[in-house]
């Protein structure tokens, strides 16, 4: 759901350009059969992980380009982070990064209610200044009310959020931000 709405992001020209986050987390927080309680953040992991597979935002970056045919210029796979709060930081270094970045830049937080919880404030405890862009107004406004709805019939993030709020919430292209916290 997230790629998908990167790819409408950018065709929508929401966002002229997207870094999308994530780093090589195969062997580190999960493998094939399961997700790793607690996640391994050895030096071996991050080693193998590398290696072995792409990552995260490698593969996203792939399947925009790929699949929805952006163009790869608008978009930057920072690879590096493995967590929340390692993308925060990340993206504070690549910010500084000058002529690629003014300091002026407008910037979204594009992920899921469930995980916006706890990004939003990340970056901004980071010192950022964002603002939240959910996935689900991105997928509703394309007419995807309906599957954003049945993603969320299961419990998310260890919670179970008012259906029929959220596709009031989504109906009236308003953000789901009033779903937070809740």
């Amino acid at each position: 759901m997230r790629t998908e709405a990167s790819a409408i992001t950018l065709k929508m020209e929401v966002a002229e350009r997207l870094i999308i986050t994530g780093g090589s987390n195969f062997g580190v927080r999960y493998d094939d059969q399961k997700i790793l309680k607690p996640a391994d953040f050895s030096f071996v992991a991050f080693a193998n992980s590398d290696f072995h597979r792409k990552s995260e935002a490698a593969v996203i970056k792939e399947i925009l380009v790929c699949d929805y045919g952006v163009e790869s210029s608008r978009i930057f796979a920072e690879t590096m982070s493995s967590t929340t709060e390692e993308n925060a930081e990340i993206l504070k270094i690549l910010l500084r990064r000058r002529p690629a970045f003014t300091g002026n830049e407008s910037i979204a937080i594009l992920t899921l209610l469930y995980h916006m919880e706890k990004a939003l404030p990340v970056f901004l405890k980071a010192g950022l200044v964002v603002e939240p862009l959910f996935v689900e107004n991105i997928l509703a406004d394309n007419g995807q009310i309906d599957r954003v709805c049945e993603y969320y019939g299961t419990p998310k993030g260890g919670k179970q959020y008012p259906l029929n709020w959220m596709r009031r919430l989504l109906s009236n292209s308003e953000s789901l931000s009033a779903l937070m916290d809740l």
